[in-house]
């Protein structure tokens, strides 16, 4: 099974999650700017990938023109990559033009480059468009390519077609309780809108239900639209694991509730044969 050696995420609610699911002591809670002296000072052996859905609210549509007030981590991202050097790198985050900042800097720091667009409507009920920034070797970039592209069946967005035969739910939010047209809600005859149940957005991201059990429910929605989906990280784990030919350690940065974690550790050990 693929296995996670060292993780960080900030939010304390996130942690309580994390912790719950793996108590292993993977997980260092505090801002990743305060935390790279730590990645020095440990033995991790070797680490294959470094993951990461770095804080998205300074490119994110949903906040549409009002001004963030979160920084842009994502250099920092870049820093531990720098520091590291993993074979892999996988970082996911909202379609944004910016991305082919991040890109350069991998690109400067020796890796070959993919940019995989997908959708989470072709894995669960909810349309979540995200792009994932790939480095990877240079000398696996054609085989990695072709096994993207072999098992995409029509993944990515053009696989969503404009008239679905079942409703998708809009692409999860962190505002936990607001009813507006870019938030996913439905409409109950006898009981009128509302918004979707934590345990619903659970199954939406890809994550059993139950997995933020204990918290309100406005902090669950938080925390359950920061997520990233389960699913289609399995799904990159498992092209991965078809390119390497074998089963991977990884790092998992800005880990939320584990999103990144759960995905890979489901992925399936068939590898397929050059």
């Amino acid at each position: 099974m693929n296995r996670c050696v060292w993780a960080n995420e900030i939010d304390k609610f996130a942690c309580g999650i994390y912790r719950r699911h793996w108590s292993d002591g993977t997980l260092h809670q505090g801002d990743i700017r305060d935390v790279l002296g730590e990645l020095e000072q440990e033995d991790f052996g070797t680490i294959d990938v470094v993951c990461g859905g770095d804080p998205c609210p300074a490119r994110s549509l949903a906040r549409g023109d009002r001004p963030s007030k979160h920084p842009d981590l994502s250099g920092y991202f870049l820093a531990v990559v720098g520091r590291l050097r993993p074979p892999w790198v996988v970082r996911e985050n909202v379609c944004a033009p910016d991305i082919v900042n991040f890109a350069a800097g991998l690109e400067l720091l020796g890796y070959g480059i993919a940019v995989v667009a997908l959708d989470a409507r072709d894995f669960t009920g909810q349309s979540r468009r995200r792009q994932f920034c790939i480095g990877c070797p240079h000398e696996l970039y054609a085989r990695f390519e072709r096994f993207v592209s072999n098992a995409a069946d029509g993944y990515g967005f053009a696989a969503s077609r404009v008239e679905e035969e079942t409703p998708i739910a809009a692409c999860l939010t962190a505002h936990p309780n607001r009813v507006a047209a870019e938030d996913t809600y439905c409409y109950e005859p006898g009981r009128g809108l509302r918004m979707l149940d934590p345990s619903e957005c659970e199954s939406l991201q890809g994550f059993p239900r139950g997995w933020t059990s204990g918290l309100s429910r406005s902090r669950r929605r938080i925390l359950l639209g920061n997520a990233v989906n389960t699913l289609v990280a399995r799904w990159l784990a498992e092209r991965i694991m078809e390119t390497t030919g074998r089963e991977f350690t990884f790092i998992e940065l800005f880990a939320g509730i584990g999103g990144f974690r759960l995905g890979f550790e489901s992925a399936g050990t068939t590898l397929t044969p050059d």
